[in-house]
């Protein structure tokens, strides 16, 4: 019994941060998310988070297939965070720890209703 005691506060934190998803982003509603070049000098697209789904903010410039980005995504309450990424054919491969996700598979995964496309 004093095992199990010991365990399930662990337990606890481990299936918490399991539910925060990936670097501790949920993407609640207001959340603001902007594509930028990695000198942050052009923003490409920006959107927020509304009603479970991402919405622009103003019409988005494509960005070269391959060429590496910023995705600053700024959480209400919360210090904003930046993820290094490679720009493919309306997706984003995000760079989380060692390995490359594609973007909107990780909104999904969010329980977000992403668009079919980021940008045309």
């Amino acid at each position: 019994m004093r095992n199990v005691a010991r365990i399930l506060p662990l337990f606890f934190l481990l299936w918490a941060l399991a539910l925060q998803g990936p670097l501790g982003l949920t993407f609640p509603p207001g959340t603001e998310v902007r594509l930028l070049s990695p000198d942050l000098k052009t923003l490409y697209a920006a959107w927020r988070v509304q009603e479970g789904r991402l919405l622009p903010l103003s019409p988005p410039l494509s960005p070269r297939p391959g060429q590496e980005v910023r995705l600053l995504v700024s959480e209400p309450g919360k210090k904003p965070v930046t993820l290094e990424g490679v720009a493919d054919r309306g997706d984003l491969w995000v760079l989380l720890g060692k390995e490359r996700v594609s973007f909107l598979k990780l909104l999904k995964e969010l329980g977000l209703a992403p668009p079919e496309r980021l940008w045309p």
